[in-house]
């Protein structure tokens, strides 16, 4: 199905969507590029639900015996900017709250950790079945400019205060898995920081699709 591109009116498919290149790295290419990487680039994870900074998303999609089965979401709900769904032996949920920096998740830290366990406790009742969660943040830093040192300096920069400060957060079921998401040299790059309760086998499986 082709996508609108807002800004041209012009519809565009899939690929000429991967090959746009943004003036300036933001949290919405960030998630949309952590979106299209797992669902459609590296790997076949299900779309439950995206909602863009700004954006009207209000329905929730959940794949049950494979079968879309949908749900309105009310504008008051709590609600995470990235739901994705794999089938495996169980049912693995990638619940995703994107920021700009990760000062920004750790300065709202206990109310995002409360939407995201909430949303899993919905998904697991709608799903019905043996489910895991997988929480996660996606930052994307904009290192427009940059260039050389400069550029790596920023990348270390962030990298290092998520490593520092993802231990210090409670524990939670399934553990935590940063995306760290930033352009270099005309691509899109992922570094992945992981808590050390998040389990070993899924940190493969992660490394698989990003690095």
């Amino acid at each position: 199905m082709p996508i609108v591109y807002s800004s041209t009116k012009k519809s565009m498919n899939f690929d000429e969507i991967s090959k746009l290149h943004p003036k300036r790295f933001t949290e919405e290419c960030a998630l949309i590029s952590v979106y299209f990487t797992m669902g459609r680039i590296r790997d076949d994870w299900f779309l439950n639900y995206i909602s863009a900074p700004g954006g009207a998303w209000q329905e929730l999609k959940v794949l049950k015996d494979q079968i879309e089965q949908r749900f309105y979401i009310g504008k008051n709900e709590k609600r995470a900017d990235l739901v994705m769904q794999k089938e495996s032996t169980t049912t693995l949920f990638y619940i995703a709250e994107a920021k700009e920096f990760f000062r920004l998740i750790m300065a709202e830290r206990e109310k995002i950790d409360k939407s995201l366990n909430d949303i899993f406790v919905r998904l697991k009742g709608l799903r019905g079945v043996d489910t895991k969660p997988l929480y996660s943040y996606i930052i994307g830093i904009d290192t427009t400019g940059l260039s050389g040192e400069f550029l790596a300096d920023a990348i270390q920069a962030e990298a290092d205060y998520i490593k520092k400060s993802i231990n210090k957060l409670p524990p939670i079921d399934g553990g935590r898995v940063c995306v760290l998401v930033y352009w270099f040299e005309g691509q899109t790059k992922f570094s992945l920081i992981l808590s050390e309760d998040f389990p070993q086998d899924f940190e493969e499986m992660f490394k698989k699709v990003f690095l």
